[in-house]
């Protein structure tokens, strides 16, 4: 079984990084065999799991961070928040950390589950809490992006808005990048909060951006997908779906990945936005994609693998009535989260 996790004090975007493998890299992903395992969680899962080591970090609607045992299936360990949970968790060293609905953001021990740090916001946080050079980056529902001390959860800066921020970040040394309910992009400066610029769309930007050399790639809910410039905000292309675009973008080579409300996936050359191939996988994508091995796999009802250069369909699987997510891919193995509560693991 493969369970090596990046865990490093860099993990800058949803799921790590542009390619959305939550630190793993592009794996393969065969079609799985059979069912390792199954466990069933207090109430539904809105968003990811993450891998880290042998534990899968499981956030929930009942309120508690799961840590499960991918060798046996069982907790290792579990933590209550008291609130419901829509953040997708993400590591730090030996710290996982994840937003809650009571608007705090939590850092726990990974092995333990013990509470390092809680800082409070006034306002749900959804967003994935991003980790770059010290510091915390996420934006909350009360209109204030924050960046605070990761290892003591010390507010370093804090910028309001004025409007919700559901967007997770894209950080980098200098610049960090996310979306806004005011309808915008935006790029601050990572030491001060300073905003460096911020570009303009038709609607609301609940997507999280990737970047990918010096574009900034994005969906909004005007049914577009977006690159802007990396360092002055100035757009440079733009491709029309048929819906809202809360899809997170997942590069992988020249290529971005990202599904739409219309129900297609698709693949867009990141440097003009030309289309090279879109598939329709369900009656509505508000997942991200998850880069592999030379195909492209999203959680949107079944779990469907794409080939990368095509968009052929390679694999599904039915897992009942699965829920829009991302699954962690191993190599060997793959763990994904189910409507009602439930977590799989399939080999």
């Amino acid at each position: 079984m493969g369970h090596s996790s990046n865990q490093t004090s860099r993990w800058v975007a949803l799921m790590s990084d542009s390619t959305r493998t939550g630190g793993l890299g592009p794996k393969p992903a065969p079609a799985p065999k059979g069912l390792l395992w199954r466990v069933r969680l207090g109430r539904s899962v809105s968003s990811a799991p993450v891998l880290g080591g042998d534990l899968l970090f499981v956030t929930c609607l009942d309120g508690f961070l799961h840590a499960v045992n991918v060798r046996t299936g069982r907790h290792a360990w579990q933590f209550n928040a008291g609130s419901p949970i829509h953040s997708t968790p993400s590591l730090s060293g030996s710290k996982v950390l994840f937003g809650c609905d009571n608007g705090r953001v939590y850092a726990l021990d990974c092995a333990s589950g013990r509470e390092m740090w809680a800082t409070q916001t006034e306002g749900e946080v959804w967003t994935s809490p991003v980790v770059l050079d010290g510091k915390a980056f996420f934006g909350s529902a009360d209109g204030i992006f924050y960046a605070v001390d990761s290892e003591s959860g010390k507010t370093e800066w804090f910028r309001n808005l004025g409007s919700r921020v559901y967007s997770t970040a894209y950080a980098m040394p200098n610049r960090v990048y996310f979306g806004c309910s005011d309808n915008r992009l935006y790029c601050l400066a990572t030491k001060s909060g300073r905003v460096i610029w911020s570009a303009p769309t038709g609607n609301v930007i609940d997507s999280s951006p990737a970047v990918a050399g010096n574009r900034v790639l994005v969906g909004s809910e005007d049914f577009s997908v977006y690159a802007f410039d990396a360092d002055d905000g100035s757009e440079r292309w733009k491709f029309d779906t048929g819906l809202g675009v809360s899809s997170s973008p997942a590069v992988g080579g020249e290529t971005a990945f990202i599904g739409s409300k219309d129900g297609f996936l698709y693949a867009l050359d990141i440097h003009t936005g030309r289309l090279r191939w879109k598939s329709q996988v369900g009656n509505c994508i508000t997942a991200p994609p998850v880069i592999g091995d030379g195909i492209v796999c999203i959680q949107a009802g079944a779990l469907s693998t794409h080939d990368a250069s095509t968009g052929k369909i390679i694999w599904t699987a039915e897992l009942g009535s699965s829920l829009q997510s991302a699954p962690v891919l191993t190599g060997s193995n793959i763990y994904l989260t189910g409507n009602q509560g439930m977590v799989y693991a399939l080999e």
